[in-house]
């Protein structure tokens, strides 16, 4: 305990000496009339940044009527980077201000602590304005911000040699306070660099047309792995982690890779080859075998996206699409097939019938009309309540749909048939009891007490009549 009043003592010592320190050399350097002269060319300069970043920004707000690409994209980014006028031109001013002072004055400090205050206020601004993600931006206002301010002033040594103090050890690999701060520090700025690179690349090769989409998305793919790759690399090599100290955790890191992420890996193998075979696209209809039928959205890395008909969008596992039957019904062309089953009586003309049928096919608008597509119509069977025939015909582009063409041609069929007097029947059967031996059970004690009733109403009647 008194060790612990001691330190404080010690720190409370300190702590005044440093008050003292500071309040003499303040009072030095307001007895010089160099100091005023610096702090008057300080608030100049300041005006004179914010005046002009203030008519820049004014001009930037005003409209314009060019709609071109390029101009509507710089329209976009110059308010930001007109955020920065005021600053930019404050730390050039003041730079240029200590310069030109020193041929004039025995000291420029305190312009010189200006342009390290007006180089704060640049990255503050920088980071407010440029930086869209939160986290890095909160990263670089409560780490990068003090840090520099630290650096201005020749203090961030000493806070360094504190954080590296502070260390714990993970195997043969010493951790320090300082090393997590770095960690956290550079992996955000990769990560947002990462993200940034990620999506410029993704757009510019999307832009290719001389590729085909399941090309372009596996490039994309192989685009992210090496980015990040790379970027993990140097990101441990900022911080100052000895790549060959990780060899034992990389084994680890490959069992469990092995054992409890098979289905990732495999489900990521399995995206790689449908985008390097091209056996499904975006913009296929697909139908699994588990019956999820709808358009592919999307080819991820680790699951697909199909929209079915109803609005829903089903995540698939990649592999699903390698270990079982998937139906692709735009795989090679768009054409779809439809297939209508009718029943007609066995009292129908059935070349009457026939020829209603097909003509409600023949003369649907949606019908191909390409003679390998041509609608025809066949006599299947003989059911048991109706001859039974099969409509097939064929739209040209399954993507409008299948249901309203089917819907169409059936209600088509149905007038025909109606006008030619034919009959759609129903199922019917004949039911036939053959030596039919029902047991009642014993009627007689159920019958008595009615016999009994009956006498007795005669009685009366007699009673009545005398």
């Amino acid at each position: 305990m008194a060790k612990a009043d001691s330190s404080i003592d010690g720190y409370i010592e300190q702590a005044a000496t440093h008050s003292t320190n500071i309040q003499e050399w303040l009072l030095a350097y307001l007895q010089q009339p160099d100091t005023y002269t610096q702090f008057a060319l300080i608030a100049g300069i300041v005006a004179i940044g914010l005046t002009i970043g203030r008519v820049a920004q004014k001009k930037i707000a005003e409209p314009i009527e060019d709609d071109r690409d390029n101009i509507r994209t710089v329209r976009k980014i110059a308010p930001r980077l007109a955020a920065l006028i005021a600053p930019a031109i404050s730390v050039i001013l003041l730079i240029a201000a200590a310069r030109v002072a020193l041929r004039f004055m025995e000291t420029t400090e305190v312009l010189e602590t200006a342009t390290r205050i007006a180089t704060i206020w640049l990255m503050w601004t920088s980071i407010r304005s440029l930086v869209d993600s939160p986290f890095i931006r909160t990263i670089g206002m409560w780490i990068l911000v003090p840090a520099a301010l630290l650096h201005a002033f020749n203090e961030l040594v000493q806070v360094i040699d504190a954080l590296e103090s502070a260390s714990f050890e993970i195997g043969k690999v010493e951790i320090t306070a300082y090393t997590v701060i770095k960690g956290i520090v550079f992996l955000s700025i990769l990560s947002w660099l990462g993200k940034f690179l990620s999506q410029s690349g993704g757009e510019y090769i999307r832009r290719k047309e001389s590729l085909t989409i399941s090309t372009q998305e596996l490039l994309v793919k192989l685009f992210d792995i090496a980015l990040y790759v790379i970027l993990f690399i140097v990101s441990l090599d900022l911080i100052g982690i000895d790549l060959t100290a990780l060899t034992v955790f990389s084994g680890a890191l490959g069992v469990g890779l092995g054992f409890g992420l098979q289905k990732i890996a495999s489900n990521f193998i399995s995206g790689i080859i449908l985008l390097s075979e091209r056996s499904v696209t975006l913009g296929n209809l697909v139908e699994m075998d588990s019956g999820t039928l709808g358009y592919m959205r999307k080819l991820g890395a680790r699951a697909s996206v199909i929209e079915t008909f109803d609005g829903k969008e089903v995540m698939v596992p990649n592999e699903d699409f390698i270990t079982s039957r998937v139906a692709n019904l735009t795989h090679t062309s768009n054409n779809g097939r439809i297939d209508i089953p009718v029943g007609v009586s066995y009292n129908t003309d059935l070349s009457a019938a026939h020829d209603c049928i097909l003509a409600a096919a023949t003369d649907y608008d949606g019908a191909s009309s390409d003679d390998d597509y041509m609608p025809q119509c066949f006599l299947r069977s003989f059911g048991d309540s109706s001859v039974d025939f099969l409509l097939t015909f064929w739209v040209d582009d399954v993507h409008k749909g299948r249901w309203r063409a089917q819907s169409d041609v059936m209600f088509a069929v149905w007038n025909n048939l109606k006008e030619a007097g034919i009959e759609i029947p129903f199922p019917q059967r004949d039911l036939h009891l053959k030596d039919a031996k029902i047991d009642f059970g014993d009627t007689s004690r159920s019958l008595a007490p009615a016999k009994e009733d009956e006498e007795d109403r005669e009685v009366e009647k007699k009673d009545k009549a005398a």
